[in-house]
């Protein structure tokens, strides 16, 4: 256990990506949720449009990414790789993707609000 909590810490700069990362994510889910509970939205990911609010979405939405981030963790950003650059590139691109659709997804929600209001 000991080891697994020592790999969330966030002491270098791929730690606190990589928590960013996650943290929008789950955002994204959470916000998908609120929007598709007022009716007025659908899951926008054919894969998840059945069961994004059962155990399915969950777990394709929150586990699954979060194994996916440890695994990146241990494979890349333990050791200082070759490739560190490529690295960077590649979080930095995901981490915009998903700060973009919390951004329409926080816009979406603000006009929700207004239109009931």
């Amino acid at each position: 256990m000991k080891k697994i909590l020592t790999l969330v810490n966030t002491k270098t700069e791929y730690d606190t990506k990589l928590l960013l990362l996650y943290t929008l994510n789950i955002t994204d889910y959470l916000f998908t949720l609120i929007l598709i509970s007022s009716g007025l939205f659908v899951e926008a990911n054919p894969i998840l449009q059945s069961d994004i609010s059962g155990a399915g979405g969950f777990l394709m939405k929150c586990v699954l990414p979060l194994i996916l981030i440890l695994y990146v963790k241990i494979r890349f950003c333990t050791k200082m790789p070759e490739n560190k650059r490529a690295v960077n590139v590649l979080i930095y691109i995901i981490l915009f993707y998903y700060a973009a659709i919390d951004i329409m997804h926080i816009f979406w929600l603000s006009y929700t609000v207004c239109m009931f209001m």
